[in-house]
């Protein structure tokens, strides 16, 4: 298991990582509801609902419940879906709104993903965004390697 990396430089936020899984079984867990919220937010989040229309021009509502922080939601529109190469979407988190691309590359047997956010307002938004995003990545990778996941349980 390879841990994520991560990159913040001015207002353009990188996080990727590598899963030992063909590209197309890990795009699967990001095409639909019923799996992106088995996997999807924060150690924090107790219980996640997500509602998609995956296509271009479809829309998506997460919300989470986050101990100690109430409720969360992130709303968007998918603007690209290459599968299963490429997911991009604007993503709405409170006034912020960033344009996220996912890109799912091939390297031999494994898959790297790589998300980027373009628009982040500050480094503290940043921050908080990446530490999300490595530990969803965490969990995504507990569910291909054995079905199990300490998210949302």
């Amino acid at each position: 298991m390879m841990n994520a990396q991560i990159s913040i430089v001015g207002n353009r936020l990188q996080v990727s990582r590598t899963f030992r899984f063909p590209r197309d079984r890990v795009f699967s867990w990001w095409s639909s509801a019923e799996k992106l919220q088995q996997w999807s937010g924060c150690k924090e989040a107790a219980r996640c609902e997500i509602k998609m229309d995956f296509r271009v021009g479809g829309s998506f509502t997460q919300k989470m419940q986050i101990a100690g922080a109430g409720e969360f939601t992130i709303s968007g529109q998918y603007d690209e879906i290459l599968e299963p190469e490429r997911i991009v979407y604007h993503a709405k988190s409170g006034p912020v709104t960033t344009e996220v691309t996912v890109d799912f590359i091939e390297r031999g047997g494994d898959t790297q993903v790589v998300i980027t956010h373009e628009g982040c307002p500050n480094e503290g938004f940043s921050k908080i965004v990446s530490q999300g995003l490595a530990e969803t990545l965490e969990a995504l990778e507990l569910l291909l390697s054995d079905g199990s996941c300490r998210i949302h349980s």
